[in-house]
């Protein structure tokens, strides 16, 4: 395992996955990916506003300095961190991201939808393990230990299923 996506939205839960991801990274020694997606649609990048553009720039500023300071933590320290910031929706993109950087494995914090929400759209973490063509470790709890003695691999039992149970393997 060299390259570990961790999805960064600033919550108590993107925290634990990557505190997670750093115990991996340390074992492991691997490079932690940081992805923090700023949902700034096309069209105000692009609008001619001066006024417009001007804002959008203070919002990206303002993100990317809270980023900073997300990623000022004791337990990253000695760890190779390589922050990517995109323009669009977590869910959809974070397959493509692993595949444009080589990922081996995405950890993800999850606090998880419910009720309405969760029946009709579902959670950015549900949906990522849904689109994922790698391993996707869901923590909803803060770390304790990255040293697993059980893993649970959920699948169908389709041919499909045979190269990421092999590459889960490898990784745990």
């Amino acid at each position: 395992m060299k390259k570990i996506i961790v999805p960064i939205d600033f919550s108590k839960q993107s925290e634990y996955a990557l505190e997670t991801a750093a115990k991996l990274a340390q074992k492991h020694n691997a490079e932690i990916l940081a992805l923090h997606m700023l949902e700034i649609s096309e069209t105000i990048l692009t609008k001619g506003s001066n006024e417009l553009q001007t804002e959008t720039l203070f919002f990206m500023k303002l993100a990317e300095k809270k980023f900073n300071e997300f990623m000022d933590k004791d337990f990253l320290e000695g760890v190779t961190i390589t922050p990517i910031i995109k323009h669009f929706k977590v869910f959809s993109e974070v397959n493509d991201v692993a595949q444009e950087h080589n990922a081996d494995l995405i950890v993800m914090g999850s606090h998880g939808a419910s009720g309405i929400k969760e029946a009709f759209v579902g959670s950015n973490t549900e949906k990522v393990v849904r689109h994922s063509f790698i391993p996707v470790l869901v923590i909803k709890k803060g770390p304790v230990s990255v040293d697993f003695n059980t893993v649970l691999f959920a699948c169908d039992f389709s041919e499909e299923a045979v190269k990421p149970y092999r590459e889960s393997e490898n990784i745990f």
